[in-house]
């Protein structure tokens, strides 16, 4: 679709809140403008920049140390030489990184193979122009704060412990949490879904939602807790202990989820608030929503802001 000289448009396929939905917006003058949020999947024009979402589970990870790089343009082909190199590598992948500490990178590799069984899995006729993975796209419009910070990433199908020195990242641990098992039961109880209800304010579904999470909460907390005591104990890159962390930031699409977390007394409570994100979130999308928008408008140049 044309859309003039100055506007381009994204389309984004988050197959981790809809498999049928496309979110289309347009890039004009370094602002994102969210124009509506398709229930059909949408076909791209060859001139949309389409992005799409990875799951995290078939992404494969490795902290790799860099020799010098003079260009900062051939990083990622001295990435994936290295890679190969440490790994004895031989199939075809697809690479990208995110700087750490002491010259190295945390690389995040797909196999070639993965790539394309996922997206027959998601009948995706098309090649992206971005495909980004999950946890990765809710972390992009976070904002990161000095000092050693833990990122508690709870996705719709999956969750994560990202600890980051500033904006570097030291530490990334996949855990077995997904807010869709939450989601499930709220559906089953009331028909509904969460993120209906709780944009809906029907007090009525709202206590019912409530009941449910704080019956939950017991092994929710316990689960958080045991999972960033292992991140804290097998940091790769630098070795660190609770004490030397300054917070820990929440990412939780569940607003009564994140309030369980938030409110319950734990151990590590002390340390834990609210994620700060570089743009508000609008109701109907999440956080991976408007991770992978960001991430399209990226492929035109800096993004200001994203508005409905």
């Amino acid at each position: 679709m044309t859309l003039g000289i100055f506007k381009h448009r994204i389309l984004v396929y988050n197959f981790d809140t809809s498999e049928n939905s496309t979110l289309i917006a347009t890039y004009f003058g370094g602002r994102v403008f969210v124009n509506a949020f398709s229930e059909g999947r949408l076909y791209p024009d060859p001139e949309d920049v389409v992005v799409i979402n990875l799951p995290i589970d078939i992404i494969q990870t490795a902290f790799i140390e860099l020799p010098p790089v003079k260009n900062e343009k051939d990083t990622k082909r001295i990435v994936e030489l290295e890679l190969r190199s440490n790994a004895d590598i031989t199939d075809e992948i697809n690479v990208g990184y995110v700087k750490s500490v002491h010259n190295k990178v945390l690389a995040l590799y797909v196999k070639k193979t993965d790539y394309t069984q996922y997206k027959l899995s998601k009948n995706i006729e098309f090649e992206p122009d971005v495909a980004y993975p999950n946890i990765f796209s809710e972390l992009l419009i976070t904002k990161k704060l000095p000092g050693y910070w833990m990122y508690l990433v709870l996705g719709r199908l999956n969750s994560a412990i990202v600890i980051m020195n500033g904006d570097r990242v030291i530490g990334l641990r996949i855990i077995d949490f997904a807010l869709e098992d939450i989601n499930r039961i709220i559906k089953e109880e009331t028909g509904f879904e969460m993120l209906e209800i709780e944009q809906s304010g029907n007090e009525e579904l709202m206590e019912s939602v409530k009941k449910i999470v704080e019956s939950l909460s017991a092994d929710i907390i316990g689960l958080i807790e045991r999972e960033l005591i292992i991140s804290i104990n097998t940091t790769e890159v630098e070795k660190l202990s609770i004490n030397q962390i300054t917070g820990i930031a929440l990412i939780c699409d569940f607003s009564m989820v994140k309030e369980i977390i938030l409110q319950s007394q734990w151990n590590f409570r002390e340390k834990v608030s609210e994620a700060i994100t570089l743009f508000n979130i609008p109701k109907r999308l999440t956080f991976s929503d408007i991770g992978l928008l960001y991430r399209g408008g990226l492929e035109f140049g800096k993004v200001k802001s994203i508005r409905w």
